[in-house]
């Protein structure tokens, strides 16, 4: 047998190399791109759940607020102890467009309808009754309502009338809104996927077409086990990638979340790089035919320069040059990694400014429910003022609520004020920091829920030091008043203790409430942070942490359980100002 040529073999070789590698190129390339598409499924389902969650938390919120609020209504009391069903109907309407909910029911203690207003038709009155019964003998304050495939988040409050002894319940009021189509928008919004909502296999509510939401619908009668886990499925002419997330399971529905995401621009780049793929190797197959001699001058060299231009991409360094050569496929590789170097510059610049929009978003959101919330107060309190005579209400106590909530909203917008200064905005002189912690215990006492509260407050060493006092008198109000709401339940004392060491104060600042709640430890000193404060703004620690830093110190959770917290702020005895630089868009805090 005749033996082949050098040349030859190495073609041959070469040409089964190429072959070989663009095989694995291609099944790996296939494998990695169903890998990340399984990936956007699961982020997706967890997007839509974790959307679902923010919105009923809004939805909860607003809504429970609503039904305290007009429980509390003197001409609610008044209708609902006429026990008139034609009466509190008519009475009712408006207090429902008050409400703003799609869903308003009006009972009599045992569960009768004396009420009921409904955004939307196919919710009878009777049906309202049945769950509404089953909620009372549940117990629920919150409760999910599932009748002629309409799904409702209800939220109940008792009427009393009377106090002490004499307190009796008129009534229930329910309020509640719609699982329907807007929901499944919103999910799909922040998906960016197709939603589908069910409610005991039956679907209620899609973004898909009528022809496409009933394939699915049939498809889950006829297999259960449809879409366990992830998988691909075609609905009409349109194959997905679809998964299936629990929302609530349990009486009187079990409702999921199907997370359907479009495998057409998928299946159409998987074409696109396949294409390119085979034409990128038979380009390879061709050159290196030709130029088999020259592969490591030609090749190595530009080769070595694109894996600089790797690493220092992989440090963060954009700006790395590189100057494409050799041959025209590396050549095209080096203008395209510059390209993406471009292009991931772009990308995050983008993506910074997209963070910084939500949370600005996040914070707007909050700041704006805070407001509404006390300036509903003022609006609820002025009206009982002006009809205080008539009502035989004491005009002292209504002007003390309008005061209060009048200083809320100043100490909010002082709070944002301070929060919003970058640079560190103090003035250090000599001063004593047991008075100064003293002063802000005093100032916390004026406040209604701190004029019975025990604060003992002990010192050991010297007391002078050099800090802004009005800053940390401040700071350390807000750490009372925090602690005092911490343990408002038990009424519990608030011990402070104050060490002076050699360089710094050690203060700790101790309450015997339940402990700092699981879900925010890690973000207790960040703006906006509060959880099961009914009037909480989650500036009062952000504004501690701002001020303690700025002095050079710090602020921590020393120790906290069920039976109580400790605050442990260091303060050095000499704070320094600190001079803020702005540098490529970051913050460099520099020492004078």
């Amino acid at each position: 047998m005749a033996r082949l040529r050098l040349r030859t073999q190495l073609l041959i070789a070469t040409l089964l190399i190429i072959c070989a590698l663009l095989g694995a190129l291609l099944f790996c390339v296939r494998r990695t791109v169903r890998s990340e598409i399984a990936e956007g499924v699961r982020q997706s389902t967890n997007a839509s759940l974790n959307a679902f969650e923010n919105v009923q938390q809004e939805h909860e919120m607003d809504l429970s607020q609503t039904a305290a609020l007009l429980a509390e209504l003197p001409t609610l009391k008044a209708v609902m102890a006429t026990q008139h069903a034609l009466t509190i109907q008519d009475a009712s309407e408006p207090l429902w467009k008050l409400a703003g909910s799609q869903l308003f029911v009006l009972s009599s203690p045992d569960g009768r309808v004396l009420g009921f207003h409904v955004s939307k038709p196919g919710w009878e009155p009777s049906l309202a009754a049945a769950d509404l019964k089953k909620s009372i003998e549940r117990g629920e304050n919150v409760a999910w309502w599932y009748d002629n495939g309409q799904l409702y988040r209800v939220f109940l409050r008792s009427v009393f009338a009377g106090s002490g002894i004499n307190q009796r319940q008129l009534g229930i009021i329910a309020l509640g809104y719609q699982i329907d189509s807007a929901v499944a928008e919103q999910l799909a919004l922040v998906s960016g996927s197709q939603i589908a909502l069910a409610a005991d296999d039956r679907i209620i509510a899609s973004t898909l077409s009528a022809s496409e939401e009933k394939e699915l619908q049939d498809a889950s009668n006829q297999h259960s086990d449809l879409i366990s886990g992830s998988r691909e499925i075609v609905l009409g002419d349109n194959p997905y990638q679809a998964a299936i997330g629990s929302i609530h399971e349990g009486p009187p529905a079990n409702v999921k979340c199907y997370v359907l995401m479009s495998l057409q621009p998928t299946n159409s780049f998987l074409e696109r790089l396949n294409r390119r793929i085979l034409i990128l190797g038979i380009s390879a197959i061709v050159l290196a035919a030709l130029l088999l001699s020259f592969v490591s001058r030609t090749i190595t060299r530009p080769l070595d320069d694109l894996v600089a231009g790797v690493r220092a991409l992989a440090k963060g360094d954009y700006a790395y040059s590189i100057s494409p050569s050799g041959s025209c496929e590396v050549a095209e590789l080096g203008e395209a990694f510059s390209k993406m170097r471009g292009e991931l510059l772009t990308s995050e610049q983008r993506r910074f400014a997209i963070e910084r929009v939500a949370a600005f978003g996040r914070a707007a959101r909050s700041i704006s429910h805070d407001l509404r919330h006390y300036l509903a107060t003022v609006v609820a309190n002025a009206e009982f003022l002006y009809e205080a005579e008539k009502l035989k209400l004491n005009r002292d106590e209504i002007y003390s609520e309008i005061k209060t909530a009048s200083e809320q909203i100043t100490d909010l917008l002082d709070s944002l004020r301070e929060l919003s200064r970058e640079e560190a905005s103090i003035s250090p002189r000599p001063s004593a920091i047991d008075q100064t912690i003293r002063h802000a215990v005093d100032a916390a006492r004026t406040r209604s829920e701190m004029r019975t509260r025990a604060v003992s407050v002990r010192t050991s060493g010297e007391m002078t030091g050099m800090f802004d006092p009005q800053k940390i008198e401040r700071a350390f109000f807000n750490l009372v008043l925090n602690a005092c709401e911490a343990s408002a339940q038990t009424q519990a004392g608030i011990e402070i203790d104050i060490r002076s060491l050699a360089s710094l104060f050690e203060i700790r600042v101790t309450d015997h409430g339940p402990g700092v709640p699981r879900p925010i430890r890690s973000t207790l000193f960040e703006p906006f942070v509060s959880y099961g404060k009914s009037n909480g703004t989650g500036l009062g620690l952000a504004i501690v942490n701002k001020v303690i830093h700025d002095h050079g110190g710090s602020v921590a959770v020393e120790q906290t359980s069920h039976s109580g917290t400790t605050f442990l702020v260091r303060l050095p005895r000499t704070a320094t100002v600190e001079v803020v630089q702005i540098v490529n868009g970051r913050t460099a805090r520099l020492s004078p």
